[in-house]
């Protein structure tokens, strides 16, 4: 189980539209971002070569903020399904995560897509 600190929890939740925050749980790489009012939790890893989508010093979007962009390659994925459509690796998707409470402590789950992926 990924549990997120209790300072993580309250950083995600208070991210304002546009913002981004990279973090890491239990040595696993992870970024929040807020877009259209809508907040999107993805492993921050580019499929492309499994570097880090964005880190502390560079936020995530595009110059138009419609869509997720990798600071290596420039890949760019949808915020709403992580889908890359465009960049090498083109088809290819972020992993989606959702945060839910268990036991009064907030932990990071797969997304059931993700979950129906693996199996």
């Amino acid at each position: 189980m990924l549990v997120l600190s209790n300072i993580q929890n309250d950083t995600i939740h208070t991210l304002k539209n546009e913002q981004s925050y990279a973090f890491d749980v239990n040595s696993q790489h992870f970024l929040a971002l807020m877009l259209n009012n809508s907040l999107f939790i993805y492993q921050n890893l580019c499929p492309h070569l499994n570097k880090r989508i964005a880190n502390d010093s560079f936020h995530c979007f595009d110059e138009t903020f419609s869509l997720i962009e990798c600071q290596f390659h420039g890949a760019q994925f949808t915020p709403e399904k992580g889908e890359c459509v465009s960049g090498p690796c083109l088809g290819e998707r972020l992993q989606r995560f959702i945060i839910t409470e268990v036991d009064n402590v907030f932990c990071l789950l797969p997304t059931s897509n993700e979950l129906k992926q693996r199996t």
